[in-house]
């Protein structure tokens, strides 16, 4: 086939040959539309962690909060279970109340102790509170990224929120 476009070389004009630029249009389709395919999987997964990561740190806030108003420990484990929105309960692994008090005569915080909350018999102002929470936030894209998460199909979400006791 004979295209409309025409070549000037060597000294002469000789119509220009399209069939031989078919296979390279073919190979720069292929590898601009491979890249273009994996910026749209990656912009949809990463927004997909941000939300589960912002629902995440929410139901963290919720149970510390909970923990703060003195509640106790299954309260404000099954606070952070469901205050999470669009977060599977079933997939968030950790929720560690824990809490330390001001020692006032060195001016230090003690160390925290995990998996309790505070009693009544400790006063308010000299109380922390503090939640740990983990989401497994399953892949969207199923195993194509999952060389991020080391061969897995979920990434591990963290969060963590400290509060004065009320």
């Amino acid at each position: 086939m004979v295209g409309c476009m025409w070549e000037s070389g060597g000294g002469r004009v000789r119509p220009h040959d399209f069939r031989n630029k078919r296979g390279a249009a073919l190979v720069e389709f292929a590898i601009v539309a491979l890249l273009l395919f994996t910026l749209v999987l990656g912009i949809i997964e990463f927004g997909m962690l941000l939300k589960d990561f912002l629902a995440l740190n929410q139901a963290t806030r919720e149970g510390a909060r909970s923990a703060a108003l003195r509640s106790n420990y299954n309260t404000v484990v099954n606070r952070v279970l469901t205050s999470g929105p669009g977060l599977d309960p079933s997939r968030i692994t950790v929720v560690r109340p824990s809490y330390r008090v001001y020692d006032s005569t060195s001016g230090t915080w003690g160390p925290w102790i995990e998996n309790a909350v505070p009693p009544d018999s400790i006063l308010t102002s000299n109380v922390q509170v503090r939640v740990h929470s983990e989401y497994k936030h399953k892949l969207i894209t199923g195993s194509f990224f999952s060389w991020l998460a080391g061969g897995k199909d979920y990434l591990t979400v963290t969060s963590e929120m400290v509060m004065k006791r009320e």
